[in-house]
């Protein structure tokens, strides 16, 4: 059980949440809810533990799992050691070597299984020097008989442990986050981002712990894996807390919503799913509403009579005396409307373009990458024209972040060439945020950005043009100077859209533009993009964001083949990832 009692949260000197309480049972699934900045990330860290609350206490089960968003690839250790434990010290295995971190080692540690699984595996080569034909003869009968003794032991921990279905149910689950096949030998290391993150994803779920604190967990999913991890919640023991943009994943899989108000820094709890969650407050702010305007006309209307009743008799004035009373302590006891059910607000975004670029933007030609021995893009040729619209549809590993990176002119391919067109002003908005810098403040990141563009007329913006602009993403006041490494992922998502706005670019390159978004802030990347005069290459998962933004082309990777967008192709839509 988790619980929270009066905690008050504070991110520098911002209010983030005052005087919250509540519970999450066992077995529980509650979904947090709120707009970009609220503060969702921070709370679900400070529930987690990984900080702590300015105010208040928390109590949290014995055994917890967390995923946030942030990159894997620093998260997940690249080499191990596992020394030998004393119980084996006496059958002279070699001096542990680090060795590369294995999908099977990592999953295992889930349960604490892995340093048994390797020493095993230590044991089993010693036994195979020592009676092999060509050994060098050091293997003496004493040896043999402590290192049979030892691998017998550790057998029975390991069985005894659950280890060898352990090994079945990790396979159940790297299957149903689409890694069917991976190999437990392989390194974890060789391993793309996407394939981290599911990975750390499904070494959670395999922990089993009373309590999982995910932060938007379908990222990193296709269609397919999506739907399986909605099932797998929904019917899994562990109690569960989930920020997510997935929409149909809050349907499926929560029974409770906490919703986290950035106005007026409140955690209010709603019983049910979150379509249920917003018909109930839609129905609190129309019945709140219409509350408020009762009153308000009955304050008039007496208003109006007190004034019409002073210039008749003086037993009428005393009368109005008497309503004026009435009036005052009716205006004393309405409610503070910030703190009233409300709507709340959305960034503003457009994205004007400096200039137009020539006829042709550019040519991708015979472009090939590979990572190592692995190819992810075989000699790709496409044009984009002026105004065009193109979406790049592919299965997971079939490169569509990479080309982005390679028309951005950030990766080098391995072979081939992209060819700008006359006047390109390419945007190029980073899946995983790699545009941003995280030691900067973000009026920095967006003076900087603005130093960056020189085909733009005149000086750059001063300081409070683009502290206007941050406002325009609900950045407000001392946010101006925090860093941005400190952000959530909707809150770099919104950064990196106003380093876009503030380009003006005729052409743009989006991977993955409405990670981390509400579905408020969705509609506003869409509204804008749909009036966007430039050129647009996008990569998306979001089928309705796809279906909406009425593309003109698709490019159909690995085969490299250029189509006509319809609907039919919105099938392939939820495998982008």
């Amino acid at each position: 059980m988790l619980e929270a009692q009066h905690i008050e949260i504070r991110r520098g000197a911002t209010l983030l949440l005052e005087d919250a309480s509540l519970r999450v049972n066992p077995g529980e699934k509650v979904g947090i809810v709120g707009v970009n900045g609220a503060g969702k990330t921070t709370l679900l860290k400070t529930l987690y533990g990984e900080l702590d609350p300015d105010n208040g206490t928390i109590i949290r089960p014995a055994t917890i799992g967390y995923l946030g968003q942030e990159p894997l690839a620093d998260a997940l250790t690249d080499k191990h050691v596992h020394p030998p434990t004393a119980q084996a010290a006496h059958v002279h295995l070699p001096t542990a070597q680090a060795e590369p971190l294995t999908v099977r080692d990592f999953m295992l540690a889930g349960r604490g299984l892995d340093a048994v699984a390797s020493e095993m595996r230590h044991v089993e080569a010693a036994l195979d020097r020592a009676t092999a034909p060509e050994g060098d003869g050091t293997g003496t009968a004493p040896d043999m008989d402590a290192l049979l003794a030892r691998y017998s032991a550790l057998e029975e921990q390991f069985l005894q442990a659950g280890g060898y279905e352990a090994e079945f149910e990790i396979a159940q689950l790297l299957a149903g986050l689409s890694l069917k096949g991976l190999e437990l030998d392989r390194p974890v290391q060789a391993l793309s981002g996407g394939q981290k993150t599911r990975l750390a994803l499904a070494r959670v779920l395999f922990a089993a712990p009373e309590m999982i604190f995910l932060d938007e967990p379908t990222n990193h999913l296709d269609g397919k894996a999506v739907r399986w991890l909605m099932d797998y919640l929904a019917r899994c023991e562990s109690a569960v807390v989930l920020i997510s943009h997935d929409l149909a994943l809050l349907d499926t899989a929560i029974v409770r919503v906490l919703h986290l108000d950035a106005v007026t820094r409140r955690l209010t709890a709603y019983t049910g799913n979150y379509s249920s969650y917003l018909r109930q407050r839609e129905g609190a702010e129309e019945r709140a509403l219409a509350q408020l305007e009762r009153t308000q006309a009955k304050i008039t209307r007496l208003e109006e009579q007190a004034n019409w009743m002073r210039g008749k008799t003086e037993k009428m004035a005393r009368r109005a005396k008497v309503f004026d009373h009435l009036v005052e302590r009716m205006r004393e006891d309405l409610p503070d409307q910030a703190n009233l059910p409300h709507r709340e607000r959305a960034f503003t975004m457009d994205l004007p373009i400096t200039r137009t670029s020539g006829r042709e933007v550019f040519r991708v030609e015979r472009v090939t990458h590979a990572y190592g021995a692995k190819r992810v893009l075989a000699d790709i040729t496409f044009d984009v024209e002026r105004g065009q619209r193109l979406v790049i549809i592919g299965v997971n590993g079939a490169g569509k972040t990479t080309l982005l990176k390679i028309i951005a002119g950030v990766l080098a391919p391995t072979a081939g060439a992209v060819h700008p067109g006359y006047n390109v002003d390419l945007g190029y908005f980073a899946q995983e945020h790699e545009q941003l810098h995280p030691n900067l403040t973000l009026l920095d990141e967006l003076r900087g950005a603005a130093e960056e563009l020189p085909h733009r007329q005149g000086p750059p913006p001063g300081e409070r043009a683009l502290r206007a602009l941050l406002g325009r993403f609900l950045f407000s006041g001392e946010q101006a100077f925090q860093k941005v490494g400190t952000l959530s992922g909707g809150e770099k998502t919104r950064l990196a859209l106003a380093r876009l706005m503030l380009g003006g670019h005729n052409t743009l390159l989006l991977d993955e533009p409405t990670n981390n978004l509400d579905v408020t802030s969705r509609e506003r990347v869409l509204k804008a993009l749909a009036g966007y005069a430039g050129t647009l290459v996008i990569v998306s998962h979001d089928v309705a964001f796809v279906e909406a933004l009425q593309p003109d082309f698709a490019l159909l990777l690995p085969a490299g083949q250029v189509r006509y967008f319809d609907n039919e192709l919105l099938a392939l839509v939820p495998k982008v990832q």
